[in-house]
């Protein structure tokens, strides 16, 4: 389904030639010992600076790292000086690249130093974002998985130049909107970690979606709710009322689950066995059976996050339920960037009807059907 909302693409714009174009992109990328370990969100802004190029603009390319502040772009310099030619620019702040940006010529791409790196950014600072503006005549948003910060690149910028979504911008907004409205049979998957952000989910969608399943450390909450012991697995410190999930006839908590041991071993076992000493790790065989037949009968399925804790090598839910969605006929719309981190590794993007470049902005996105980068961009 389209958008509701009241935004323009950069596909609309037809008179950018010689046009400086300000282009937030989603540059948010894994880096172990300066190199890039995962490259969709890139790939995904390619045909949006690609388009530009097209239509003849100038563009500055900007964005940040999460993690430490003083992150360099350097890999994602090296990264996309293999797909094109362009100028990074460290030192931008109080016009300071003013005489780089002059000497662009129509076509020209020149990438700035992590937006992070000065502390404007992060507080929406009016001057950061006046700044920044000073160097464009256009601003276009295509870091969809930012688009939840309420920051100068994301919010400030919007308000001093016409602003527009980025080719992966509208095409997230209009995928994900679909989830608001589902057609049915409707399966809704969450795993990961993150408890604060996701709870509010299951709630939601628990009396949206036909099934809704949970994984990771998201069921443990929900397992240690309904009266079940899940050990010395992961659990919120503070206390959460689950009753409105575990009530839905929708929710379906997870019957086995694999276990790291007291000696270090995994075993599977049933969710009436886990002992004191237990770590959930993975969910378990019948499990992902139930959740994959529940899939494989769906219109559309939707699932955010891992089964299992995939840092620590368990990813077998994850691999085995990833490869079912890959050979159904439904749609399925999966997102977050652990989830993608998974299961692109041995299967591509094309295998699925959509995969999110976000993360906790899809799961916001889907919580308050709105973002602030998406509001900036209304008109």
């Amino acid at each position: 389904m389209k958008p509701s909302f009241s935004i323009q693409s950069i596909t609309d714009r037809s008179d950018l030639t010689g046009k400086r174009v300000f282009l937030r992109g989603a540059l948010n990328v894994p880096v172990e010992n300066r190199e890039i370990t995962d490259d969709y969100r890139l790939k995904q802004l390619l045909p949006t600076i690609q388009w530009l190029q097209e239509q003849n603009a100038r563009i500055i390319l900007a964005g940040h790292m999460s993690g430490n502040e003083k992150n360099t772009f350097q890999p994602v310099f090296s990264y996309l000086k293999k797909h094109f030619d362009l100028t990074f620019i460290t030192d931008y702040a109080d016009g300071s690249a003013q005489e780089a940006v002059d000497a662009m010529q129509n076509g020209d791409v020149v990438l700035l130093e992590n937006l992070r790196q000065h502390d404007g950014e992060k507080a929406n600072d009016p001057a950061f974002a006046k700044m920044l503006s000073s160097y464009a005549n256009v601003y276009v948003n295509d870091a969809f998985p930012a688009a939840h910060r309420a920051h100068a690149s994301i919010v400030g910028l919007p308000e001093l130049l016409p602003s527009y979504a980025g080719l992966q911008f509208m095409r997230e907004v209009e995928e994900l909107s679909a989830v608001l409205h589902p057609e049915h049979p409707f399966t809704f998957i969450l795993g990961g970690a993150k408890f604060s952000t996701k709870l509010p989910l299951v709630e939601k969608f628990s009396g949206i979606a036909d099934h809704v399943f949970v994984g990771g450390a998201l069921a443990n909450a929900y397992l240690a709710a309904d009266g079940v012991s899940v050990g010395d697995s992961r659990v919120p410190e503070e206390s959460h009322d689950l009753s409105t999930g575990i009530e839905s006839v929708a929710l379906h908590l997870p019957t086995d689950v694999v276990c790291q041991t007291a000696t270090g071993e995994s075993m599977q076992k049933s969710v009436s066995d886990i002992s004191k000493e237990d770590i959930i790790v993975d969910l378990g065989t019948d499990t992902v059976d139930a959740i994959i037949d529940a899939v494989e009968k769906s219109t559309i399925t939707v699932w955010n996050g891992p089964l299992g804790w995939y840092e620590k090598g368990f990813s077998d839910g994850t691999t085995r339920l990833a490869a079912a969605l890959a050979k159904i006929e439904g749609k399925t719309i999966l997102g977050g960037g652990d989830t993608a981190a998974v299961i692109l590794d041995d299967l591509s993007p094309d295998d699925f009807s959509f995969v999110s470049t976000a993360g906790g902005a899809m799961i916001q996105f889907l919580a308050d059907e709105t973002l602030p980068g998406i509001s900036a961009l209304e008109i």
